[in-house]
């Protein structure tokens, strides 16, 4: 692997896209794309990274689009995030997050 390899490459494993933002934002790709490097939350035993924007975990790293062999969608995601800078794409929680149980838990009807 060449130096020009490694600084145009795309760390896939910390590049998320959300589908529930997707669809709340009518397929706007570049409202969906987040970057994070926080450890995953556990859901049921495995892994999920929740969406700073929506609380979602209806999220996809791109390194699982890779491995699920999604190349076309993963190509014009790792396009979009090279136009703009990592920061552009780095979401504050801003106390949007729900951080507590979620909606099942918080029922009161059990």
């Amino acid at each position: 692997m060449g130096f020009l390899d490694r600084v145009g490459k795309t760390d896939r494993k910390f590049w998320y896209v959300c589908y529930a933002c997707m669809m709340q934002t009518g397929h706007h790709a570049e409202k969906s794309v987040f970057y994070s490097e926080a450890p995953p939350v556990l859901i049921l035993g495995r892994p999920w990274e929740r969406c700073p924007r929506c609380g979602g975990t209806n999220t996809k790293s791109f390194q699982q689009l890779k491995d699920e062999g999604s190349d076309a969608a993963l190509w014009g995601l790792e396009r979009l995030v090279r136009k703009r800078p990592r920061s552009h794409f780095e979401v504050q929680t801003g106390g949007e997050v729900p951080q507590g149980p979620g909606p099942v838990e918080r029922s009161r009807t059990t």
